[in-house]
Parts: structure tokens; sequence; C-alpha cells
């Protein structure tokens, strides 16, 4: 990685720099924090400060304008530095947590760029990435609690009637369910499944906070005891024939046709194989 140069022409500018490089995690050679040592005022009659950041190994050195310029150096001088609170760099795996941390305007879900800047004002903006912010940034790297759970799985019929409540604003999808929920407006099937427990009530504003799919559909079959009907249709237990692997079972086209076998046989349970490949 290029190594930086960067002139500091003011006090201000100095100071600013000092703090980014600190956050980012540099030292000066010696091992000195970069807010510990005030160079500034070394060399003005020589063009000024010239901080020298040796990006690869994470320390400074300093000297003067007319010394890096005759190394050959290009030496930059960085626009409104003191303005910037702090660079982080955000990928792919943090940018939700992050922008859910910061609080920023739903556009950055879309934003690719690398870098976000933060100003002394509050302001946010983005960057794709410069050997400046590069050298700089702080990676973003989410408290346990800001890291967003995986999306919550609902019946799949759920998540088809959930898609109408488009707001941006939680409360308001919370009000308008309620209200189709309180007037029994929403479907049998959808009104028994919000008011059968709270549990269910519970994971649907999980859902709209940090997201849903549609669980598997459920895959049904018989147990008896450790084992699962395996022969289609057995009339009573003389027929019946059972294996202990599930994927030899019998799946049963719906839940009310395997209540019927079971009813008629007089013994076993109906059971999802997808729970019972999860419990196993």
């Amino acid at each position: 990685m290029t190594d930086l140069y960067i002139a500091t022409p003011t006090q201000a500018d100095y100071d600013a720099l000092m703090r980014l490089a600190e956050a980012a995690g540099y030292e000066w050679f010696g091992g000195k924090k970069p807010t510990a040592l005030n160079m500034y005022n070394e060399y003005i009659e020589k063009g000024g400060q010239v901080i020298h950041f040796c990006v690869e190994f994470n320390y400074l050195t300093h000297c003067d304008r007319e010394y890096f310029e005759n190394e050959g150096q290009v030496i930059e001088t960085i626009q409104n530095i003191t303005d910037i609170k702090s660079i982080q760099k955000v990928t792919s795996d943090n940018r939700i947590p992050f922008i859910a941390a910061k609080r920023l305007p739903d556009h950055y879900k879309y934003d690719n760029a690398a870098y976000v800047i933060q100003t002394c004002d509050g302001t946010t903006y983005t960057n794709e990435g410069n050997d400046f912010m590069v050298a700089l940034a702080v990676e973003y790297k989410p408290k346990e609690s800001e890291v967003m759970p995986e999306k919550v799985k609902l019946p799949k019929f759920m998540c088809t009637w959930l898609t109408q409540f488009d707001s941006k604003f939680p409360l308001s999808n919370i009000a308008k369910i309620n209200e189709k929920r309180l007037k029994n407006s929403t479907g049998n099937e959808i009104y028994q499944w919000l008011n059968s427990n709270k549990d269910n009530q519970w994971k649907l504003i999980d859902a709209i906070r940090y997201g849903y799919e549609a669980e598997p559909e459920p895959r049904w079959g018989i147990k008896v005891g450790k084992f699962y009907v395996n022969n289609d249709y057995p009339r009573n237990d003389d027929q019946v024939e059972l294996d202990s692997v599930i994927a030899f079972a019998k799946q049963y086209l719906n839940y009310q046709e395997a209540i019927e076998t079971v009813s008629r046989l007089g013994f076993g349970e109906v059971v999802d194989f997808n729970k019972e490949e999860i419990d196993d």
C-alpha cells in the first residue's frame, strides 16, 4: 500500500490529522500516540510540517516539505480535514447494523461506497475510497448487541399478507395490523395465527423489525414411538410398515390426510418432518 505524505498548513489541520491517525491505530515511530506529540511548529521555516504515513506498518514520521519534495514524494493537503470527525470502512456484512446503529437514512442500504465519513456537525456522506480514506479508515465492527438477527421465519400466508404494510415507520405498520386484527378483517387463517398465542405476536413484531421470509412448507408424516409410517394408506395395524429414517417415511399431501390416517389406525401422531429433523 502506498505511503502518504500529508501537509498540515495550520495547527487545527495538524490536530485533526493526529486525531484521525490515532483512531486508525497509527503510532509515532518510537511508540507514542499521535496526539501525544505536537510537531506542528518544528518546520514552519522550511515550508511547513509534513506527516509521513507508513501505511504498511502503521507508524508516522515527520519532516519539512522541502525535504520530502527533494525526495520526490507527492505531498497532499486534505481539504476541510478539520470538519472530519470519523472515517469508517463499511462492508456488505456489517452495513445494515452500521446503518441501524448510526440511525442513517434508508438510502444508505443501497449505497455500496466502502467509506462513510461523519463530520463534526453530525452530517454524513460516503466515498468510494482514495488513498487517504484507505489509510485512515477505521473498520466498523458491530457490537454484539448491534448484530442483526437472521430474518424471522413466518408461514408463507403471513409473508404474503404482510407485503401490504410497507410504511417506513414500524408503529404505523403495527397499528394497521392490529386494526385489521381487531376488526377480524384479516381472513380466518391469518386471524387464527395472530390470536392463537402471544409468541406469534412477538414473532410478528420481530419480523417487522428484522425482516422476514417464508418458513419451509410442512412435510406431514405419521410417527409411532420412535418410528415413522412408510407405506401408503394403511387401514389397520397389521398393514403398517415402519422405518426409523425420515427419508424412507411416507409424506402426506396435507395435514388433513395424515390426521384421517391416524384416526383410522387409532394410534400414532401427525408430525412435521422439518421439525423432526431439527430435533434429531
